[in-house]
């Protein structure tokens, strides 16, 4: 396919993001192939990696767009056109000369009075440097790595000055595939042979025992393997949470509260070896309904979906310190998953963070009664923000002191290279 046809589809693409921010970045570019077949692997590899990186470093170029077309800021011209990011991205990251650039854009928008002289401020890296060099620091990052201001601020004041660049560099990298191994049917060597078999190469994950990392895009869900339910995908980081749990050889009760699409639920079951019982539920309804599917493609035989209709009835009263294990994967700002959705970015704001709080303080509030004296609450966020995580469990302690802190984990992607991810292991009281 033609540059300037490629950069069309982008332009396209990118459009349809911003006119539905709600709408994962992934979900978007996976519905948009998916109606446009006849586009090659080179074609949807382009036109992928053109689209996450505009998105990812939207607010980098956006600043240089502005910068080069004299277009204002976001005050007085709130929405760049789609194309000009699209030019700008050519100009940055694939350093498309002027003159071809210029080619390119009369060729994709022929009635558009064209500007060499735009193209060339664009092209100019040290006059970027030279303007973000005489911002304040907080703003200056927050440009270059594009992010909102108040989040630059919070992960400085959390992490400090020394961490703060490279985090927010690590969360712009691209996010590789990770597989889990079903244990059910089979085991990560094994798997790792089958896939090799059907012409897919993966490399062994350092901090996950049953992980796998692709290390290229591939279509994976056609795969016999995928269709046997040998695998699912689950990045590494959330790899590491069901076994954080430290589950018992013998059958237990878990309750898992937030069970979402089943990712953790499902991985618990295995490690149970099909043994106990798992009670899966979600305040998202549909949501349930995906795990019922992944529950019967991965064999698991232990887990009970039990829908929010239903959740007064089946976890009553008697269900009180029932449960050894309790699972509270609560609904967060996701930061932690930037790299692979990147979108999260312009849609979150402080006001958000602060109702997403009191949301996970309420969660914790509802479920901390289903476990029983001397098992376990396990919290988790897929969060970099210490005010969803290590400040949430302190919290929580103050107020709770039948339970002790055991043990906690983070992760974080310019450390371990996974999504950023915190958990809690907390132990009740075996007293009254």
């Amino acid at each position: 396919m033609r540059q300037a046809s490629l950069i069309g589809h982008v332009v396209e693409a990118y459009t349809t993001f911003w006119e539905n921010p709600n709408i994962p970045a992934d979900s978007i570019i996976r519905d948009f192939f998916f109606k446009r077949k006849y586009l090659g692997s080179t074609d949807r590899r382009f036109i992928a990696d053109a689209y996450f990186t505009t998105i990812k470093h939207y607010r980098r170029l956006e600043a240089i767009v502005r910068d080069a077309f004299g277009t204002g800021s976001a005050e007085d011209v709130p929405y760049l056109r789609p194309l000009e990011m699209a030019i700008a991205y050519c100009m940055v990251f694939l350093e498309t000369p002027v003159d071809e650039m210029m080619r390119l854009w009369k060729e994709i928008e022929p009635a558009s009075p064209h500007e060499s002289e735009a193209l060339r401020r664009m092209s100019d890296r040290g006059r970027e440097i030279e303007r973000l060099a005489a911002l304040p620091p907080d703003e200056r990052l927050a440009i270059a790595y594009s992010f909102p201001d108040w989040f630059v601020e919070r992960v400085r004041i959390e992490y400090g000055d020394r961490e703060v660049e490279a985090m927010l560099a690590a969360m712009n990298d691209e996010a590789p595939t990770s597989l889990r191994a079903n244990t059910i049917r089979t085991d990560r060597e094994s798997l790792r042979k089958e896939l090799i078999a059907e012409g897919c190469e993966t490399a062994i994950s350092k901090i996950a025992e049953t992980a796998l990392i692709l290390p290229k895009r591939m279509n994976i869900f056609g795969m016999e393997a995928f269709q046997r339910g040998d695998f699912e995908i689950q990045d590494e980081a959330s790899q590491l949470v069901a076994p954080f749990a430290e589950i018992s050889d013998e059958p237990i009760r878990v309750l898992d509260a937030c069970a979402g699409a089943g990712g953790k639920t499902l991985h618990l079951a295995a490690i149970m070896d099909n043994r106990g019982e798992i009670y899966a539920t979600d305040r998202d309804g549909r949501k349930l309904l995906e795990l019922k599917k992944r529950r019967r493609r991965s064999g698991a035989q232990n887990i009970r979906i039990v829908l929010p209709e239903e959740r007064s009835k089946r976890l009553g009263k008697d269900k009180h310190e029932w449960f050894d294990l309790v699972v509270l994967d609560v609904p967060c700002t996701g930061t932690g998953t930037l790299r692979r959705n990147p979108g999260i970015k312009w849609i979150l704001t402080e006001e958000m963070l602060a109702s997403l709080l009191e949301v996970q303080r309420g969660i914790l509030e509802e479920n901390v009664k289903y476990v029983k004296r001397g098992g376990t609450l396990l919290y988790a966020t897929c969060s970099v923000l210490k005010e969803e995580a290590e400040d949430q469990i302190a919290g929580f302690l103050e107020s709770h002191p039948e339970f002790n802190l055991e043990a906690m984990l983070r992760t974080r992607p310019d450390k371990e290279g996974c999504d950023g991810f915190f958990a809690a292991r907390l132990r009740k009281n075996n007293a009254e």
